[in-house]
């Protein structure tokens, strides 16, 4: 198993050699997550969060109470919304977007075992040091009511209050829980690197089901008419029954680690040696309409679906845009650096006023963090953030 670790992307391999204890602890984290704050775009990557405009992809201004721009007293410049983690009584590094669990608070999961409140108008940091948690955390925290669900990257799932973050129940696995659980109709699914997907009741942390399903599982189930659709490491896509039975596999060439898609019937996915996959699954099973070997390298964030076309990135640098019917690569940019993180895609609507849709793609390029696309792909990128 470490063999097949040591021989992929960068960051899988900061992952697992830290969450194994093969390493004294993680290198300096480059997995960017994106995601939507109040019309604006929020990335975080390493000890960094901060927001930028959609339209331009320029840094948000910091605003007092009066919607006056506030400024640096010692430059008299415009201060931005940016946050860099530093002090504290350990690093501050954070894999995961923050979670709004109240007005103006947003919370923080750093790597490092810490839930870190901040203020989000000011873009201050209550207390760098937190509230100490348990383990590691690498997968997006879930907020349900008065309950934050708390995936651990070492073995566990933990709820706690949103008020005070005391621990409500623990359930536990045997290795990490890598990806955000699925809640529906009060009943949690998560999966786990210990091969398992479990069935857990939020109220009260009671494992209902669990199922093995033969290889590591680092993704979020989807569900889609009734049933849940998940990959994994032992190179298979299942389609799962909401009590615990599989219903159909599919073997793939490699693990599959990001979340499929599904649209109209058809579920799209890829793998870590570039294969992209489309399977009908409209008669309780899966029929292959085709697979390609898109990229030169692996496809780990979901693909993405627009219209008549399915996007996916890869560690080869290249963006690709594909024929959703076929499979043929239509365009493909190159972001000129690796994409690991999922990508995002953002539509005008009243809170979010940019004049088409557009697709955000982070990147470890040492050039550019962040780029933004026009949703087809048909043109060159509305703009970037650089590192």
């Amino acid at each position: 198993m470490r063999f097949r670790f040591a021989r992929m992307m960068p960051l899988a391999v900061v992952l697992v050699l830290a969450l194994t204890a093969c390493t004294g602890g993680p290198t300096e984290p480059n997995w960017s997550d994106i995601s939507l704050l109040d019309g604006n775009i929020l990335l975080t990557f390493s000890t960094t969060m901060l927001q930028l405009d959609p339209v331009d992809g320029s840094q948000v201004n910091l605003y007092d109470a009066n919607g006056n721009v506030r400024t640096d007293p010692n430059t008299n410049t415009a201060r931005r919304w940016e946050i860099t983690a530093s002090g504290g009584s350990s690093p501050t590094r954070f894999y995961t977007t923050p979670l709004s669990i109240a007005d103006n608070l947003l919370l923080a999961a750093s790597y490092d075992r810490r839930l870190i409140e901040i203020e989000q108008d000011a873009a201050r940091i209550i207390d760098i040091n937190g509230t100490a948690i348990p383990g590691h955390m690498v997968a997006d925290l879930l907020l349900d009511g008065d309950v934050i669900y708390v995936p651990l990257a070492e073995k566990d799932l933990l709820a706690l209050t949103a008020d005070g973050y005391s621990q409500l129940w623990r359930f536990e696995t045997t290795r990490g829980v890598w990806a955000t659980p699925l809640l529906l109709d009060g009943v949690l699914y998560v999966t786990s690197m210990d091969h398992h997907m479990y069935a857990v009741d939020a109220a009260t942390g009671e494992e209902l089901w669990q199922l093995d399903l033969g290889g590591a599982i680092a993704s979020t189930p989807l569900l889609y008419d009734g049933s849940l659709y998940v990959g994994n490491f032992a190179r298979k896509l299942f389609e799962i029954s909401l009590d615990g039975a599989i219903i159909a596999e599919y073997d793939t060439a490699d693990w599959v680690w990001g979340t499929p898609v599904i649209a109209d019937d058809i579920l799209y996915a890829a793998d870590l040696v570039g294969n992209v996959y489309a399977l009908d699954i409209s008669d309780s099973g899966f029929r292959e309409l085709w697979r390609r070997q898109i990229a030169a390298r692996a496809i780990r964030p979901s693909p993405v679906i627009y219209g008549d076309r399915l996007i996916v990135a890869s560690r080869d640098h290249y963006v690709y845009w594909l024929n959703r019917e076929t499979g043929e690569i239509i365009i493909r940019h190159d972001v000129r650096g690796e994409v690991l993180s999922e990508m995002l895609m953002i539509e005008p609507s009243e809170t979010l006023v940019i004049g088409e849709p557009l697709l955000l793609v982070g990147t470890m390029s040492r050039e550019n963090l962040l780029f933004a696309f026009q949703a087809d792909g048909n043109s060159e990128p509305r703009w970037k953030y650089p590192r």
